[in-house]
């Protein structure tokens, strides 16, 4: 059985890695013990920055209420209008340097850009209003000394979509069947191995 238990430790890790690279959805809004609320939705990263972003939609007409948000969207977004951005920085030494946060259509128009500025709190945040529907980009530009590397390279830039039709993709059918086979292997091995590893019985 040693032998099946490994097998199972390696399918394990498998799965892990093959997953590892996937946005990571924290959640809705929760209230802090100090009366504030904390942001959530999915993980972003790059070669330089981690954070989390997050999206919140309105009816339309409606001012965008702190105390009442609705639940908080990842990166793609399912309606126009009024929308809330948020992205809370993980990296504790950039909310020492100043950021900026610029939100850009497919064809380079800007719809917000905030002034650089140091978020003490680790959240930077920002209203849009999506009039049509597309790709957009959330471009996150830090003031980083440190890097030795020009901003422009360095910015955690997240792409989003805008009321658009979801179409499931390629590497998401792909993920899918290799679940599949995977489990189909291991209920296979789970058949055969114990077969192999039975001890010889004297004569």
């Amino acid at each position: 059985m040693t032998s099946l238990t490994k097998i199972f430790t390696v399918a394990a890790l498998v799965l892990t890695t093959a997953t590892a690279s996937a946005s990571i959805p924290l959640g809705g809004v929760r209230k802090s013990t100090d009366g504030k609320y904390d942001l959530y939705g999915c993980m972003q990263t790059n070669d330089y920055y981690v954070a989390n972003f997050a999206a919140f939609q309105t009816q339309p007409g409606k001012p965008v209420d702190p105390k009442k948000m609705p639940p908080p969207e990842c990166v793609t977004l399912p309606a126009l209008g009024t929308t809330l951005i948020s992205v809370d920085l993980l990296d504790r030494d950039v909310r020492r340097k100043e950021v900026s946060m610029k939100v850009t259509g497919d064809k380079g128009a800007v719809l917000l850009e905030t002034p650089p500025t140091m978020a003490k709190q680790g959240v930077i945040t920002g209203t849009v209003d999506f009039k049509t529907k597309g790709n957009y980009t959330v471009v996150l530009t830090v003031n980083d000394t440190d890097l030795h590397t020009p901003s422009e390279i360095s910015a955690l830039r997240i792409p989003i979509t805008v009321a658009m039709d979801v179409v499931e993709p390629a590497s998401k059918t792909a993920m899918i069947s290799f679940f599949g086979f995977m489990g189909a292997l291991v209920v296979m091995l789970a058949v055969l191995v114990p077969r192999f590893v039975k001890p010889n019985t004297a004569a």
